[in-house]
Formats: C-alpha cells, structure tokens, sequence
C-alpha cells in the first residue's frame, strides 16, 4: 500500500475514532454527521497526521530514509476502545531508517510537538485576529479553531511527556533544558486554549 493511502486511512480511523467515542454509533445516523466529521478531520486528524509528517520531515533532513506507516493492530485497537469512551490514537507512525546520534533523535522528536504548537498558534491567530477585526466567522470555522486550539496544545504536551516511546523520553535524554522549555510551552497553550475558548 501506497504512503498517501495510509495516511488517509489513518485519519479516516481517528475521524470514526473520535466519532464513537464522543457520540456513539448513533452519530453516523445523525443528519449533521458530515459537519462533525469535517471538524474532526481538520482538527484531530490533521494534527495527528501533521505530527507524524514532521518527523519525517526533520528525518529527512538529517539524510535519513523514511516513511509513514499504518499500524493495523493499533488501529484495529483504537477502535475497539472507542465505543468505551477512550482513544488510543496509533493508528500508525514514521519510521526511520538510519541510525541516529542522540542530538539528531532528540530534534526528530521534538519536531512533532513542536508542528502541533505552530497549529495551535494558526487556529488562535484565526480565532483573535477575526475578532480584533470585527469578523464574525462561521459556526463551523470557529468551532474548528477552537477544538484545533485544544487538541493541538493536547498533543504537544501529551507526546512531551517523558515516558517510554513517546517524544518527551528522547528530547529529554537530549537536552533536559530544551525538553523543559518545549513541555512549559506546551502546557501553557494548553491552559489558553481552554480560557480563550471559555471567552
């Protein structure tokens, strides 16, 4: 299977994910259904797949092959949880081919959060500036931002966090200082995001 096809699967799965652990099976009956799926999709999916895709970007240009892949069992996984109300989202990952020093893993690592920080500063930049201006944006475009906010700064700090595989563990194996600073931020958007949204 091609790359560009797992990578759409792959939000499909966190779009459907995401739609039964919020709503229930009955969401798909729902005559606004498509609207919530547009809102996810924008939201959760693509700041999943945007994290994923900045590894590989960061990998490769430190010269190193790599490609993103679906992961079946973790997949099938994430469904199977969602109908319980939980969402283990890995439905797959970059891997890299090329053996890397600690300094180029850690900035690997740290790419991904670091893509989802930057989409949490598009979605506020969105959010504020229309309002600075006196444009009202449409229900749809303001509930993207404001879940877009939330879920990205979630992201960031969730995959900063330095435990096992996840990135927090090899930024902070790298540069506990630069970890520190990166988990700070994160947070702090985090805490925003639920305030500017709260406005």
């Amino acid at each position: 299977m091609e790359e560009i096809e797992e990578i759409i699967i792959s939000m499909l799965a966190i779009v459907v994910a995401f739609s039964i652990a919020n709503w229930g099976f009955g969401v798909f009956f729902q005559s606004d259904f498509f609207l919530r799926a547009i809102v996810l999709m924008f939201t959760v999916g693509v700041g999943f797949i945007s994290h994923e895709l900045g590894h590989k970007y960061a990998a490769e240009r430190f010269g190193s092959a790599s490609r993103f892949m679906m992961w079946p069992q973790g997949l099938v996984f994430m469904l199977l949880l969602a109908p319980l109300g939980f969402i283990f989202a890995a439905p797959g990952a970059v891997y890299i081919f090329k053996r890397m020093s600690k300094r180029e893993n850690g900035i690997v690592s740290l790419t991904g959060p670091l893509v989802n920080m930057l989409l949490f500063l598009f979605f506020a930049t969105v959010l504020l500036g229309s309002a600075a201006m006196g444009v009202q944006l449409s229900g749809i475009v303001a509930t993207i931002c404001a879940i877009g906010m939330q879920i990205n700064a979630l992201l960031a700090v969730f995959n900063l966090l330095p435990l096992f595989i996840l990135d927090g563990a090899k930024v902070f194996a790298w540069d506990w200082r630069i970890w520190a600073t990166a988990f700070v931020l994160g947070v702090v958007m985090m805490f925003s995001a639920g305030a500017l949204v709260a406005l």
